[in-house]
This record gives C-alpha cells, structure tokens and sequence, in this order.
C-alpha cells in the first residue's frame, strides 16, 4: 500500500510538472533597480523579483531574456515573449498594442541637468518647464519620458537614447542641457558619477501632473491572453493585499514604490 501511495504520488507530481505553463519573460536590463544584470549576465532587481514571484503564484515555469527596451513590445506582440516585465507603464498608446495586467507600482520622475544650470534650481513643475525652454533634453526610446517631453516641453530639442547612462553621460559631456528619467535611475547613475556636477532638480514628477506617465507599472501580454491575464491580475492583487510588492520595493529602492489605488 505504501508503494502504491508513493508511486500515485508521484505519478500526480509528475502530472502538475507537466502541467506547469512555460513562459518566456523579457525585460530591457539597463535600469537599476528595477532591472540589470550581475557579474554572472543574469537578470537581477525589482521587476525580476516581482516576475519570479508571480510565476509561484500561478504556478508557471518562467525564463528570462534581456532585450533592449524599444524591442520589447515588438518581441511580445510577434511571439518572442509571453510577458514584457520592465517597469512598462499603462497608457493609452501601448493599450492599443498590448494588454496590461493590474499595476503593481507607481514610480516618481525627475529631471538631472548640471548642478550650476538654472534648470537645477528649479523649484516647482512651473519653474522646471521654464527653465527648459529652448534646451536640448534626453530620454530613453520610446518611454514615457519621450512622451512627456513632447507633449510638453515643445520649446525643448529632444534627443533619443538606448539606454539611461548614455542620457547622463552626455548631460556631463554638455552634449544635452537635462534628462528625464525615472527617480531610482537617477540614484544609481548620480552614485557613479559623484564629482560630475550631475544632479537632480528638487520637484519630482509624476502621473497628476502629467496624464503621459501612465497609470502605475504593469505586467504587458499579447492581447486575447485572457485566461493568463486574469491569473497574473489575480496574484498582482494579493501581492499588493499581503505587502509582497512594499517588502521587494524596499529591498532593491528603499522606499514604497507599491501601487495604491487613487
């Protein structure tokens, strides 16, 4: 009887293996902490933890590839990948392309100039769209900073970047005048390049002060994956109720960058 329990036991477990859906995960590597890599070339950060964590939840056997960010949807929307987990915010251009799981973060931005510029100094949002009249902005590849900038800083030259550092690189070289990125970037690339004058401006923008932000970060998936969407909505949802997503923000940003409901 023991036997035969074992052998049942594991001819179910062997069956729940089998079972396990495989998904293949792409994230774009190159914005800490939400996404880099390690010593060792692999995937590390926010967005890996959190994606590992859904992939328990529902019981998916996950893989994970590293694909510049302007190929993300691209990769999702041809079926290179299942889910594209790179700090990708909701709006309504990529709405038209994709679908979106629930938000599991909301992050603040900031714009970086040269601490002896005037744009530095700025104060308020008001003050900080002044002070950029007439310069010469970077931001990543289609983010929503590219969005933002010409929706409203149509004074601005916009330049086009692969990838965060060569945004600071260039403000540092006098090559752009500001940058606008993501608030956690900003710390990883100002931390490396302490005595380059690069700094960020006080006021921290977001969402209410301008609609191109988005609403919060989400997981992304070729659109008709119902029966996936809701599985991953449903553990994006617990991991808010239970405060998995407030524990793994304060590990890789050490503050709360957990979606709250407005």
């Amino acid at each position: 009887m023991k036997t035969l329990l074992m052998v049942s036991l594991a001819a179910l477990m062997s069956v729940t293996a089998a079972r396990a859906e495989s998904l293949r995960i792409a994230s774009s590597a190159d914005f800490p902490p939400w996404e880099s890599v390690d010593a060792s070339n692999e995937i590390i950060g926010f967005d890996r933890d959190v994606g590992n964590e859904v992939c328990k939840r529902i019981g998916a056997d996950c893989s994970w590839a590293n694909q510049a960010f302007d190929g993300l949807l691209p990769g999702l929307q041809v079926g290179k990948y299942d889910l594209i987990i790179s700090g990708l915010s909701i709006n309504e251009e990529r709405e038209k392309q994709v679908d979106f799981s629930a938000p599991y973060a909301d992050a603040p931005n900031n714009i970086a100039a040269l601490s002896n510029s005037a744009i530095a100094q700025a104060k308020d949002v008001k003050s900080l769209e002044q002070s950029l009249s007439g310069k010469v902005i970077g931001v990543q590849t289609g983010s929503t900073h590219e969005a933002v900038v010409r929706a409203h800083f149509k004074d601005a030259e916009i330049r086009l970047y692969d990838r965060p550092e060569q945004v600071a690189d260039d403000i540092v070289a006098g090559r752009l005048d500001a940058g606008l990125m993501e608030r956690s970037a900003w710390e990883g690339l100002l931390a490396s390049r302490k005595d380059s004058g690069l700094t960020v401006a006080a006021p921290s923008i977001t969402s209410a002060d301008y609609a191109e932000f988005g609403r919060g970060q989400a997981i992304a998936l070729k659109k008709g994956r119902d029966d996936l969407k809701k599985k991953i909505d449903e553990a994006v949802t617990a991991m808010l109720a239970d405060g998995t997503v407030v524990k793994l923000s304060e590990k890789w940003f050490k503050y709360d960058v957990a979606f709250k409901k407005k």
